[in-house]
């Protein structure tokens, strides 16, 4: 696929011990080439974190399991400030939208271990289609 390249980075506040859900700005389809999950505010514990393309909040997706819409998940270890990877690979279509209005989000779900309020940045790479 050759496209247009696009990136963007976001941060967020997520409450240790509980599963926050973050809506990210992103394109509504295309092939993620790279991203970086870094914890920037807040104790090392780590997190554990997944790329959904539905918020899975109305029918149909609503009634389907929510590994169907994970794009992809990562576990940022104890003591580890970031996870990343360059040479990613990863498609996807926002599943909310249609042709006519596409959603340009992706939804994150993350859970950071320990507790008190820590800081994230998600980064993404992303080549968009051309057509």
């Amino acid at each position: 696929m050759a496209g247009t390249i696009w990136t963007a980075a976001q941060t967020f506040a997520a409450d240790g011990g509980k599963e926050s859900v973050i809506t990210l700005k992103m394109p509504h389809r295309g092939v993620i080439r790279g991203y970086r999950l870094a914890q920037t505010n807040g104790l090392l514990r780590g997190a554990t974190a997944a790329l959904y393309a539905s918020n899975q909040e109305t029918a149909p997706n609503s009634e389907q399991p929510p590994d169907k819409f994970k794009v992809l998940s990562a576990e940022l270890a104890v003591g580890a400030a970031k996870i990343e990877n360059h040479f990613a690979r990863i498609s996807y279509v926002n599943c909310d939208g249609t042709d006519e209005e596409p959603q340009r989000v992706m939804y994150m779900k993350i859970t950071p271990y320990g507790a008190g309020s820590k800081t994230f940045t998600f980064a993404a790479t992303v080549e968009t289609p051309t057509t």
